[in-house]
């Protein structure tokens, strides 16, 4: 079983903890919260692979905070709550939800769901941590497209950029198999340093990954302990690096 860290958001105790049970048993790691706005208050100390997200919650409704808790942490949301008409399903899947689980569950069921949404996401699991990674090459190459704003990998999966995702590749790409430093990345994020608690920069590189979920091979832009992220390569770059500014 995978390591995956997951939120589980729910007011209801008799719901949540026999569920936090039955996954931590699964061997995933499982944060409990009552709201959201509890959840947010230890965010950064959580960097949660998938989010379980009830709808009627105190505070800040389900439907309300999911689009922005999936922005902030580049989670994979799955709904889990007792409104299961067809209007409230669609709506939770429009703003942001990847699945919508009706109550009662099966926890069988649940950990499927888990599941399948973990392999879709890419199996990320070194987002937001400092976790140190051996640097390995991979045996294709990739291509770093900067006219067409795009990244290729080497099957030939094409990506587009957003103005951050290009200006963090632009210096991830100068030097492949060179760690460059979170102060260095900020740059590219229009921020002036990197924060203990600013998870920006994880949750973008998160992004990436998981614009290549479908391809055979998986980015492997790499966390460096106490310093950044690495692109080890081999990567080419096609066409001029123009200032950033879109």
């Amino acid at each position: 079983m995978p390591s995956i860290r997951i939120a589980l958001i729910d007011d209801e105790p008799d719901f949540r903890q026999p569920v936090a049970r039955y996954l931590r048993k699964r061997g995933m790691t499982v944060h409990e919260a009552g709201s959201v706005e509890d959840f947010r208050a230890e965010l950064s100390d959580i960097a949660p692979n998938i989010i379980l997200l009830d709808v009627g919650l105190p505070g800040e409704s389900g439907l309300d905070a999911a689009k922005r808790l999936r922005d902030d942490t580049g989670a994979g949301v799955i709904m889990v709550t007792a409104r299961g008409g067809l209007e409230e399903r669609i709506e939770g899947l429009d703003r942001g939800a990847d699945s919508y689980l009706c109550k009662p569950i099966s926890m069988r069921e649940l950990e499927a769901v888990v599941l399948s949404l973990w392999r879709r996401i890419g199996n990320d699991d070194t987002a937001g941590t400092d976790a140190e990674t051996p640097i390995a090459p991979m045996a294709e190459g990739w291509t770093f497209d900067a006219e067409a704003w795009a990244l290729i990998s080497p099957d030939g999966e094409r990506a587009r950029l957003s103005a951050a995702e290009y200006g963090v590749l632009s210096l991830l790409t100068e030097a492949p198999g060179e760690p460059v430093s979170r102060d260095r990345l900020f740059v590219a994020l229009k921020k002036p340093q990197s924060g203990p608690d600013d998870r920006s920069l994880d949750v973008l590189v998160s992004r990436l990954r998981r614009k290549f979920s479908t391809s055979a091979f998986k980015l492997p832009i790499q966390s460096v302990r106490g310093v950044g992220y690495v692109f080890p390569g081999p990567v080419s770059r096609r066409g001029s690096i123009p200032t950033v500014s879109r």
